[in-house]
């Protein structure tokens, strides 16, 4: 891996690298980094990244199969991505922070089960490849007093290339709020968590609708020497909502659980 930053100008600056990996199963592969970075002031960067990278099929894609549901496929080959983005950063005053993007990504040889109609047999093949194309929206703040926040909104239109259907299990839109507040200061805090997934287009071709879970965390820091504490409540609305299923799962929507609690306790020594 290599990597260097050049100063074109005071304003714009051009960060490069490229990474090389081998590997037994499949041979070498190697996959560019470039940054071009554009600050007109100290407040604001816009930024125009391109990038390359690759997932490795693992072992039990590669090797794993029982001769009754699913088969081994030693040729698998990695999955590759390209991403071009466009993004704008802006910081208000001393608090807050927004950032706005746009991205194209390239997926090649997704890898994905399917049924092999030879003898019916689930076999993982590099089967797909994926374009998606979105945006995303985010402002973030943080207080002396230790209150943080952040919310995001994210579009993306993701399709196969192949046939243009609408690529499974990817959801059109997506909304996270996330704040953290000090109860007792450096002691004690509450931190809200709520994520909003849109419609999911599962294998079999059915909708699973979109939800809203939230989760609620109690945690301290110092507040006993050398213990820390938290409590957690998961989806504490006890919103009933489900993942599209798999190739190998009988079930086309996985319903997921409803309100589940945790307490955790830490000792440092």
């Amino acid at each position: 891996y290599a990597q260097d930053e050049f100063a074109i100008t005071k304003h714009l600056t051009l960060n490069a690298g490229v990474r090389y990996d081998h590997y037994d199963t499949f041979g070498g592969t190697a996959h560019p980094r470039l940054g071009l970075i554009y600050t007109p002031r100290q407040q604001t960067a816009i930024k125009v990244l391109y990038g390359g990278a690759f997932r490795a099929p693992n072992v039990y894609e590669l090797f794993y199969g029982d001769g009754i549901s699913l088969k081994v496929n030693p040729a698998l080959n990695p999955e590759t991505i390209k991403t071009v983005e466009l993004v704008l950063e802006h910081y208000l005053r001393k608090h807050y922070r927004i950032s706005a993007s746009g991205f194209y990504n390239r997926i090649n040889g997704l890898i994905n089960q399917e049924t092999d109609p030879a003898d019916g047999l689930l076999v993982f093949r590099n089967l797909e490849n994926v374009r998606v194309k979105g945006l995303e929206l985010e402002m973030d703040g943080k207080w002396a007093n230790g209150l943080q926040g952040q919310v995001s909104y994210s579009f993306q239109d993701s399709y196969i290339q192949q046939t243009g259907a609408t690529l499974t299990n990817s959801p059109r839109h997506m909304v996270k709020f996330n704040l953290k507040a000090p109860l007792i200061r450096e002691r004690l805090f509450a931190g809200l968590n709520l994520l909003y997934i849109s419609s999911r287009k599962t294998l079999a071709g059915n909708e699973v609708g979109g939800f809203v879970v939230p989760n609620l965390t109690l945690s301290t820091q110092k507040l006993l020497k050398g213990f820390d504490l938290s409590f957690s409540m998961y989806n504490f609305s006890n919103t009933k909502y489900g993942d599209p299923g798999a190739e190998e799962h009988l079930q086309d929507i996985l319903w997921q659980d409803g309100s589940t609690f945790r307490f955790k306790v830490s000792y440092l020594f």
